[in-house]
């Protein structure tokens, strides 16, 4: 009989749980997937949210592009001692090679920045980028920090990097922040790509080096990476490592392959 009576009681207290189960989730509400962002005159990409790291690589791929006035594609990165330092891919190049006529080129450069006490940004060191003149669509972009110095390259296979420039940075490391990540962006000089009414469409990933390997990192819509600026666009991330940069319509599908290669 008492055998009996436990068996109800436990079979109660089941059915009561299950209730209960079932009342909270039926009052549970996912949240709601992402969504494209609209930015208008800032630059449009994604801001590093990771941990402290010695180096960070910014995958971009233009599918397509509609600036009138040029553009960039910059991996930004904010040190721990308040240097700033950048990566770019850039219509900086406005020249005649091997004689023909004047044009507008791509090439890589990178720039050191600081910040004087009227928190003015002050240039301490840049790259021509003539002496990098290259048609790069799809690359990566790598930054990395060695024993106080800070190295700029790019890969175009994402199996090898092209080291083209460094500066010392002293003891630093790579940190979370607005200022930190890889965007779409005005070409140089605190300019604003223009996006017309053709298609623009780049796909964008950040890594950051966890010590060891390439972890995709956590990512959110740009805020203000850089000086330069989109005039408006579309920015799309699932919040881990990819995304998407579009106009005039938005795109919510992102990429993400882990690189090759080692900083």
């Amino acid at each position: 009989m008492g055998g009996s009576i436990d068996a109800l009681k436990i079979a109660f207290f089941v059915l009561l749980f299950l209730a209960l189960v079932i009342a909270i989730y039926s009052h549970y509400t996912a949240p709601p997937p992402p969504q494209p962002q609209l930015v208008t005159n800032q630059p449009a990409g994604l801001a590093y949210n990771g941990p402290p790291t010695t180096a960070i690589a910014g995958y971009y791929c233009i599918e397509s592009i509609n600036s009138s006035n040029g553009y960039s594609i910059q991996l930004n990165a904010l040190l721990s001692n308040g240097l700033w330092i950048q990566d770019m891919y850039s219509t900086a190049v406005k020249e005649s090679i091997n004689g023909g006529p004047w044009a507008m080129y791509t090439a890589f450069l990178d720039n050191v920045w600081s910040q004087n006490t009227n928190k003015t940004s002050v240039l301490l060191h840049y790259s021509n980028p003539s002496n990098n003149i290259i048609n790069a669509p799809c690359a990566w972009l790598v930054i990395a920090i060695k024993d106080n110095i800070a190295y700029f390259g790019y890969s175009l296979d994402g199996k090898s990097i092209v080291w083209y420039d460094s500066y010392p940075v002293g003891n630093a490391g790579i940190i979370s922040s607005y200022e930190t990540g890889i965007a779409l962006a005005g070409y140089g000089n605190g300019e604003q790509a223009v996006l017309g009414n053709g298609t623009t469409l780049v796909h964008l990933a950040l890594y950051y080096w966890n010590g060891t390997n390439w972890e995709p990192a956590p990512v959110s819509p740009s805020g203000y990476l850089t000086a330069e600026t989109v005039n408006h666009a579309y920015v799309f991330t699932n919040g881990t490592c990819g995304g998407v940069v579009s106009w005039p319509s938005p795109v919510n599908n992102t990429m993400c392959t882990a690189p090759g290669f080692k900083p």
